[in-house]
């Protein structure tokens, strides 16, 4: 792979040098990216990467060129490729699906049902007739993650690769601190791409809402880059230099993650320390401290934190409240009313604009009319009814039985034991706290990114058990390879 891409650079700065003006540059352009493919061909672990990239570059990228089809689209095609082409030529890899795969091809087979089925109301925004294309809904919001969830399993199955993908999510955070604090110190004009800074709605005023133009998802990815950072700055075995990369990073998504100023990703970050201080064998002494330093900060300053203020750091707001409660009513009201295949996928914007309820008479009607729901788990009530809803719960709750199992047989101190399942379980907790406020199907590059993180924790577990099995033919090992998907 390393040759591929060294070929392609030398080629493509040959091709500039030797073609010149805009026939060169197309030239060089076509040689990297035929470079690039092969890359993503020979290496699933690279292709799963890149995709992370362009998911995370999508609205710069979608502003910049138009193309028919996303590029990240693209990305992920190439990866599917690559990932069975390399399950071919990997004989010795982990086998079988389990009952988490069967859960999300459940609930993959709920959503494609709801999108064939015919629905009362169009999805998407009645008021402004803005429709939601459902296909690329769903394999944005299913589709993605669960296949990366796959992937991560079977294919990143070694340290680097490990080490990698980390790294690789930590630059995605890195990046989502730095345009997050420089608007707060006064460095506005270097932010990149603008609109992270001329396009901001008066809701998110004073809020880091970063490349993805929106606090919430920001606040996950900073969330998810804190969780890293902290458990390899544990690693007292790893070179000092990538130790000071994750101190710097783990300071940085910290500010940044104050900076959201946004409620379910500030008790994201909570949740990580609390399962560092509870679960982090051997290094738990960083998050207990974190821990004890924020409360005395909150304790100190109690008046402001329960304030309304939330440049000042309080977290108090009736009017999202209010906006909240009304989302919440409408949701049930909707699974009371149809309660088995729910309303239809993307309906509920629909809904809750059509029949808005009010969660009572000391709660304005007008509050959270039309919007598209903030709860995540009664979005899927609503739209999927309770077989869609159960069908997603078990995907979660599989998972987390299988993280569970993962720390309880994995080596302590190895970066593929235990600390690699305490940044999974943190991912989940970052991804369950979020969906109070929001509908996570919206939010496409946090879900993958959390669900591909799933992945490889529960696929180290799987190899750890195989490897467990005694000296033994060969059928054996594939016994026990099915056990342990089972």
């Amino acid at each position: 792979m390393k040759a591929a891409l060294w070929f392609g650079i030398v080629a493509a700065m040959a091709a500039v040098l030797l073609v010149g003006s805009k026939s060169g540059f197309l030239l060089a352009a076509g040689i990297a990216a035929l470079a690039v493919g092969l890359c993503v061909l020979m290496s699933p672990v690279f292709a799963a990467i890149l995709l992370l990239v362009t998911m995370f570059m999508r609205l710069p990228i979608r502003s910049e060129i138009a193309l028919p089809v996303e590029l990240f689209l693209l990305v992920f095609a190439a990866l599917v490729a690559a990932t069975v082409l390399w399950m071919d030529r990997t004989p010795g890899r982990v086998r079988g699906l389990g009952p988490v795969e069967w859960a999300m091809a459940a609930y993959l087979a709920c959503n494609v049902y709801s999108m064939l089925a015919a629905h009362e109301y169009p999805a998407g925004d009645p008021l402004l007739g803005v429709a939601l294309p459902i296909p690329r809904f769903i394999v944005i919001a299913v589709g993605i993650p669960f296949a990366l969830y796959v992937i991560g399993r079977y294919v990143v199955d070694s340290t680097s690769a490990v080490r990698a993908v980390l790294w690789a999510v930590l630059g995605t955070a890195t990046y989502s601190a730095a345009v997050s604090i420089m608007p707060a110190v006064g460095l506005s004009d270097l932010v990149w791409p603008r609109y992270i800074v001329t396009e901001i709605r008066p809701s998110w005023a004073g809020r880091a809402v970063g490349i993805f133009n929106q606090p919430v998802v920001n606040g996950m990815v900073l969330a998810l880059g804190f969780a890293i950072a902290l458990v390899l700055l544990s690693r007292r075995s790893d070179p000092g230099w990538q130790r000071c990369a994750a101190l710097a990073v783990a300071v940085a998504s910290g500010c940044g993650l104050y900076l959201t100023h946004t409620r379910a990703v500030w008790l994201a970050g909570v949740a990580v320390l609390i399962i560092g201080a509870v679960l982090a064998k051997g290094y738990r002494k960083g998050f207990v401290a974190i821990l004890v330093m924020l409360g005395a900060m909150v304790a100190v300053n109690w008046s402001t934190f329960t304030s309304a203020d939330r440049t000042a750091g309080g977290v108090a707001s009736d009017v999202e409240l209010e906006s909240r409660l009304n989302d919440m009513q409408t949701a049930l009201w909707a699974f009371a009313q149809r309660p088995i295949e729910g309303w239809g996928i993307g309906r509920f914007q629909s809904v809750n604009t059509i029949h808005h309820q009010q969660w009572a008479s000391d709660v304005p009607w007008a509050s959270g009319f039309g919007e598209v729901s903030h709860q995540n788990e009664l979005a899927i009530l609503a739209e999927l009814g309770i077989i869609g809803l159960t069908a997603w719960i078990a995907v979660l709750a599989l998972i987390a039985h299988r993280l569970w199992k993962a720390y309880r047989t994995l080596p302590d101190q190895e970066l593929c034991g235990k600390p690699l399942v305490v940044i999974a379980m943190m991912a989940l907790a970052i991804m369950l706290c979020a969906g109070i406020t929001v509908d996570l199907r919206y939010f496409d590059f946090s879900t993958a990114t959390i669900f591909l993180l799933l992945g490889v924790a529960v696929g180290w577990s799987d190899r750890h058990n195989t490897a467990s099995v005694p000296n033994g033919d060969d059928q054996t090992v594939r016994d026990r390879q099915l056990e342990v998907v089972r």
